[in-house]
């Protein structure tokens, strides 16, 4: 018989901080993207009983646009998001831990909230006059 895995369920998303700086002049110039990003996992359990066991994935990105004919023009952006997925609360540690060592599970987690932190990190881009369309909404 096969065993079924507990499953997490996002249950919140945001923004934790962003900021943005673009001051080089409304041009229509060619700029060089380039984009950084760093994704961390976290697990809490809870110190009382009945309380659901929590994973947290928190997403910071960056980008840096170069102007291709005066490197020193930069315009910069960075954001970090957090999403919070929640065990049911009959699900135990002794259940999730292999879980979390599990790097396709991790995936699954990462991959529901990536796109989220995208279209919106796509949008600050986009509103700060940079364009962010070719940039993928998906894990690379």
């Amino acid at each position: 018989m096969e065993t079924v895995k507990p499953r997490a369920t996002l249950r919140s998303f945001r923004a934790l901080a962003f900021h943005g700086e673009n001051r080089r002049e409304a041009t229509s110039t060619e700029m060089r993207m380039e984009m950084q990003q760093e994704i961390e996992l976290g697990v809490a359990v809870p110190s009382v009983p009945g309380g659901p066991i929590q994973v947290s994935v928190l997403i910071k990105l960056k980008a840096t646009a170069t102007n291709g004919n005066d490197a020193k023009e930069q315009a910069t952006f960075a954001g970090d998001y957090e999403a919070k997925f929640y065990f049911a609360t009959e699900v135990i540690e002794d259940q999730v831990t292999p879980l979390m060592d599990d790097s396709e599970y991790q995936y699954l987690l990462v991959a529901q909230a990536f796109p989220l932190a995208m279209t919106h990190f796509k949008r600050e881009l986009q509103a700060l006059g940079l364009d962010a369309r070719q940039l993928p909404l998906g894990l690379p």
